[in-house]
């Protein structure tokens, strides 16, 4: 029963679209290109992350990042371990220096 209730709603809003566009005589025009598909790339790297390793870290955040973290959680569904894993990788790889002092750091420590 709900099932004919979904699909005649359906046909419904078919026949009033359909109605609209030739009251009209003008087609819809399409939207502008949203600039959320600007994200998807992101987005999609950010799901394929694979979170690798087994400690677990207690961090400290803002209450802003944390709200947004959680955004982004119900929005598209990605997890803020997954996000902050794959922030931090991306940072140090953009930042390759930061890698190189901590190594020349640990070597001037051996003495």
């Amino acid at each position: 029963m709900p099932m004919n209730i979904k699909t005649l709603a359906d046909e419904l809003r078919e026949t009033i679209r359909k109605d609209n566009n030739e009251g009209t005589g003008k087609t819809v025009p399409k939207k502008k290109s949203d600039p959320k598909n600007a994200l998807d790339p992101i987005i999609e790297e950010i799901r394929t992350h694979r979170l690798i390793g087994k400690e677990k870290l207690l961090i400290r955040l803002d209450d802003k990042t944390i709200f947004l973290l959680k955004q982004l959680k119900v929005t598209q569904g990605i997890d803020m371990n997954k996000i902050i894993s794959y922030s931090l990788q991306y940072f140090l790889q953009k930042h390759p220096q930061i890698s190189n002092h901590i190594k020349e750091t640990l070597k001037n420590l051996e003495l």
